[in-house]
């Protein structure tokens, strides 16, 4: 039988002995920095080593979560950790930034790569993207059902990859990874780690009368483990890094037993309760069973468990089951708790994280060969070590006596005073057994040490560490300066995207009367392709010049289809905000640009999409200034801005119309995806306006009240940008375009070329460009109601 594997969440100490001692297979848990939950407790290197012995003696794997974007100025910070993760026993590591994917495969093989949700993984073209990546297994999105499970499980399979599925905790509404709402709204972005949830927040009363209007009930697939073990999970996850001990001990406990009936092939439990006495929201399974709708909401936020109990008490009360009064249920809820945390604390009292003692003792005289014994102490008498805690070594050579360089006691203390450690304290060094003036080449001592260390490591040799100099000069296609220079001085173009038939006529214009401009037109491809693909086929032919625009969720009958589409019209170039539809163009020889939504904040990300055949990318539009300045892309490769569009806070799989305006549709079919079209508002306690959106053949999308429009970036970088773009697509928002689309166009397009003149011919001295800039009036007054806040704000 295939093993499944366990997986707990750990936010703290006590919740990773809590998940070891309850049964988990492996945890997964974050350091103070470089992990996306911030507001968990989370870890100190020195607790992390700890911690992995621990888990190791328990058989348990740790996982580290390194998995938020990555901004250019923290690359030596980023490169610093990863070369004390190197040196340790350390099981994995959980990436979403494709800088990360690049250095870990490329300078660090030794550490397993694993595909964070956060990269939204969802079709088998994504499998194939961060198989080429280095990852060893892909946390498949939240959103799937058991059939894409199991499809997306048999490819990974094929490509020597494991797939994780989240099994239990909390559900976003969003898709991971594409949810920028907590970012927009507050400056705390999800990418990284610090979501604010304003999904969970109170708003005002809906035309249904929801309070939350975006708060899902929490994911359990408790009662589906044989249909999960047959689609081919290898890993079932349960989140929760930010809940406490007693909470993974509950969930991790109640879950191991019913793996382990599984494994023994017995009858599956349906009791669901274990998990209801701690902290839960209610649960669903919709999106497993592909039941997406109105009964995976629930307008409560807040702890379900007493809700819950007290229902069923109420049930047996109606029934005559129970002729009592109803019990106290906070009472005995409380009592459970407690008697939880007492259970925890008396398991883990043991788990002790002091380090092992370390002692050494030196050994030879003349004419013998000089010997080091390895004596490895236990921290405390809990803590069984393995039973070989003895090791020793020789020099090669035979100890000579020298009145000038002999062996002396403070110099050879010194050479390994470093075994103290994070993982270790050095005890006592011992010198009684060896003889005086005597001497032995040094470089025999330095390795004999290196042979201690690698006993202690457990065979893994030690790592030497890897500069970001080192890095950027392997990058053989990083600019140079003189590059760079020729970078701050091109010439930045104009695109624009466009999403239906009715905006052909403006693309035609273009085309006719600014030929002789840098101007590009993206057409947005919609979510539902495999609908869609003979039109959409016919369109491209008829109008070459045309360029398709990929969106960021393209399920796998749609991945297919996008496939099929760009061998059929063979376009010259695309846009894609997913790296699966990248990965078939480049599979084509078709080459393509990463979209704005495949996040993309440093310059070692570039030199990743460009290994897979990606000629150019869109900054992300959570930075500011500084932080895109810092970025240096490789030659050939060009960058990309969308200066203005609307401002997309999530992308769900989930009707946003239920808890909001309504639908007669309790659960979502095909005709939701394909045929509806809607639009409708959001309005939370703070007064703050949301617009949320549905397109035909689109997924539902929640978006900010304003269009982003940030001109000052053309001040601030001027001619950093090989094309900055307008995003024309039809969405209602309290922006207002004061101007046709084709003026809007054209004045822009004049813009950019008058700005190039200025550049060229101004001196270093000359602040008339960046006047020009600052406030062009005739630019301005294109548009009211907008915000930059997220390029004031930056990450």
């Amino acid at each position: 039988m295939r093993k499944l594997e366990l997986l707990a969440p750990g936010g703290d100490i006590e919740s990773i002995k809590a998940a070891i001692v309850a049964g988990a297979d492996a945890v997964y848990c974050g350091l103070n920095s470089f992990n996306a939950r911030t507001r968990a407790e989370n870890l100190s290197f020195e607790d992390l080593m700890g911690l992995l012995r621990v888990a190791h003696q328990h058989e348990c794997q740790l996982f580290l979560t390194l998995n938020i974007i990555v901004l250019e100025q923290e690359l030596p910070a980023l490169l610093k950790l990863l070369n004390q993760l190197v040196n340790t026993s350390i099981d994995g590591v959980i990436v979403q930034d494709l800088g990360l994917f690049y250095l870990l495969k490329q300078h660090y093989p030794t550490l397993d790569i694993h595909a964070s949700t956060q990269v939204t993984t969802h079709n088998s073209g994504q499998l194939e993207f961060l198989s080429k990546l280095g990852a060893s297994r892909a946390n498949l999105s939240r959103e799937l059902n058991l059939s894409e499970i199991k499809l997306m499980s048999d490819k990974a399979h094929s490509l020597d990859m494991l797939t994780e599925v989240f099994v239990h905790g909390s559900n976003c509404i969003g898709f991971s990874g594409l949810c920028y709402f907590s970012s927009a709204h507050g400056g705390n972005s999800g990418n990284r780690g610090r979501c604010s949830q304003p999904c969970r927040d109170q708003y005002q009363a809906t035309e249904v009368g929801a309070q939350y209007p975006l708060n899902l009930k929490d994911n359990s697939a408790y009662s589906d483990l044989g249909a999960l073990y047959d689609a081919g999970a290898d890993s079932l996850k349960v989140e929760g890094r930010i809940k406490k001990s007693h909470y993974v001990y509950r969930v991790i406990d109640t879950w191991r037993q019913q793996i382990s009936r599984l494994e023994q092939n017995q009858t599956m439990s349906h009791d669901k309760n274990p998990l209801y006495t701690v902290f839960n929201r209610d649960f669903s399974n919709g999106y497993l069973h592909g039941t997406v709708g109105k009964n995976m909401y629930i307008d409560n936020p807040r702890d379900n468990a007493v809700q819950h109990f007290t229902q069923i008490e109420s049930l047996k009360l109606t029934s005559g089951e129970n002729t009592q009064a109803l019990p106290n249920i906070k009472k005995a809820l409380y009592d459970e708790k407690t008697e939880i945390i007492e259970t925890v604390a008396s398991k883990i009292a043991k788990l002790s994280l002091d380090k092992p003692v370390v002692s050494l003792r030196f050994i030879g005289q003349e004419n013998q060969a000089l010997r080091i014994e390895v004596e490895l102490e236990p921290a405390n008498q809990h803590h069984a070590l393995d039973s070989n805690i003895r090791f020793s070594v020789q020099s090669d050579s035979v100890l000579l006596p020298s009145d000038k360089y002999g062996l002396q006691q403070a110099e050879l203390s010194k050479r390994f005073a470093s075994i103290g450690n994070l993982e270790f304290n050095l005890g006592t060094i011992n010198f009684d057994a060896l003889g005086e003036d005597l001497f032995v080449p040094f470089k025999e001592i330095t390795e004999m040490k290196r042979q201690v260390v690698c006993w202690l490591n457990n065979g893994r040799e030690h790592v030497e560490p890897i500069t970001i100099k080192q890095v950027r000069q392997q990058l053989v296609s990083l600019s140079s300066k003189e590059n760079n220079h020729q970078q701050s001085t091109k010439q930045t173009g104009l695109s624009v995207l466009i999403a239906n038939r009715r905006d052909l006529a403006l693309y035609r214009q273009i085309k006719q009367q600014l030929a002789d401009k840098e101007n590009s037109v993206y057409y947005l491809i919609p979510d539902a392709i495999e609908a869609e693909k003979e039109k959409l086929a016919l369109l491209f032919t008829q109008e070459p010049g045309l360029i398709p625009w990929f969106g960021a969720v393209v399920m796998e009958p749609d991945y297919i289809a996008a496939k099929q589409l760009l061998a059929q019209i063979k376009p010259s170039s695309i846009v894609t905000n997913n790296s699966g539809v990248g990965m078939a163009a480049s599979q084509l020889g078709i080459p393509w640009v990463a979209g704005p939504h495949l996040n993309t904040t440093n310059s070692i990300s570039m030199h990743s999409l460009q290994q897979q055949g990606c000629v150019g990318a869109f900054v992300s539009n959570e930075l500011n200034n500084k932080q895109i300045k810092a970025i240096k892309a490789p030659d050939n490769f060009s960058l990309h801005y969308s200066i203005y569009h609307p401002v997309m806070l999530m992308s769900s799989r989930q009707c946003l119309f239920l808890q909001a305006s309504g639908c007669d549709k309790a659960v979502m079919d095909k005709e939701c995806l394909t045929v509806c079209k809607k639009s409708s508002s959001l309005t939370n306690v703070k007064g703050v306006d949301f617009v949320i959106d549905k397109k035909r053949r689109e997924h539902n999308v929640l978006y900010g009240s304003e269009h982003f429009f940030n001109p000052q970036i053309l001040a601030d970088l001027g001619g950093y940008f090989d094309s900055v773009m307008l995003d024309l697509r039809s969405v209602a928002t309290k922006t207002q375009l004061q101007a046709s689309q084709f003026d809007t166009v054209s004045l822009f397009s004049d813009l950019l070329t008058n700005l190039q003149s200025q550049k060229k011919s101004a001196t270093p001295s000359d602040k008339s460009l960046t006047r020009s800039v600052e406030a062009p009036a005739n630019l301005q007054a294109l548009f009211c109601n907008t915000t930059n806040e997220q390029y004031q704000k930056g990450l």
